[in-house]
């Protein structure tokens, strides 16, 4: 296996200092070529040196690590975000499969992410310099950038692109397996390969909520309760969809701000 050429950018030194001994000590396949402590920094090291992967801090002043991002046209370096934040950043890191390290982090863990980076430079042919697929961080970012906004919108990735859909259109999410479908206001539905948990930490925050093991409901769309054991929200598609007992009564309390 080559080395992996690798820069930590994050604002505390400490951290860059950290890591950069941990990786040399634990991941010999793994060279790091500089340490920065700034977005500028970085954007000027990435586009000397041409790191294999970046370990990426999430939050830092003036700029963070994502605006790093949107600095690019085109990436072709793995990224691995390091964050000491459980935060909505976090929440869309994950829902889009991307490669996190959570402050502090073990040495197998770090060793499990530069593993995953060996597995997909390998599965890329192992050329010089692979390019990375870069379709989950665009999902990603988008979600970042309009999840945000006044209108808000969210990227869901299918087997021909993504997806872009304003939230307000989401009616429910629906569980199946590793999958979920999800139905709109227009009566279409759309499946999407993420798991239904993935939508609940991403959406819960604009005002969806898991009614039960295999539904998660926008409550902007939802018209009425139906009482029952658990009951029922009668949804504005006219779908009745159950609730669980034991979610019942924190339902009904984040359903009565509506």
């Amino acid at each position: 296996m080559s080395e992996i050429k690798a820069i930590i950018v994050d604002d505390e030194q400490h951290c860059i200092d950290a890591l950069q001994t941990m990786l040399q000590k634990k991941c010999p396949e793994v060279t790091v070529l500089g340490g920065v402590n700034s977005v500028k920094e970085a954007k000027e090291l990435i586009m000397e040196v041409q790191p294999d992967v970046v370990f990426l801090d999430v939050e830092m002043p003036h700029q963070n690590g994502f605006e790093l991002l949107k600095m690019f046209d085109k990436i072709t370096f793995d990224v691995i975000f390091t964050t000491a934040y459980e935060q909505y950043a976090l929440k869309a890191i994950k829902f889009n499969a991307l490669d996190y390290l959570l402050k502090p982090f073990s040495v197998k863990e770090l060793q499990d992410a530069i593993q995953k980076c060996i597995s997909r430079r390998n599965a890329a042919g192992n050329s010089a310099q692979p390019e990375m697929n870069t379709s989950p961080l665009e999902v990603f970012l988008q979600n970042m950038k309009t999840l945000h906004q006044t209108h808000k919108k969210i990227a869901l990735p299918t087997i021909n692109g993504l997806v872009f859909m304003p939230v307000q259109n989401i009616v429910r999410c629906e569980s199946t397996g590793n999958y979920t479908r999800i139905f709109f206001t227009d009566k279409k539905n759309l499946m999407v390969s993420r798991p239904l948990k993935e939508f609940e930490e991403l959406l819960t925050d604009v005002d969806f909520f898991r009614v039960h093991n295999s539904h998660l409901i926008n409550l902007q769309q939802m018209q009425s309760y139906i009482q029952g054991e658990g009951g029922f929200a009668l949804m504005s598609d006219g779908t009745q969809v159950e609730i669980s007992r034991r979610r019942k009564a924190d339902f009904l309390k984040k359903a009565m701000q509506f």
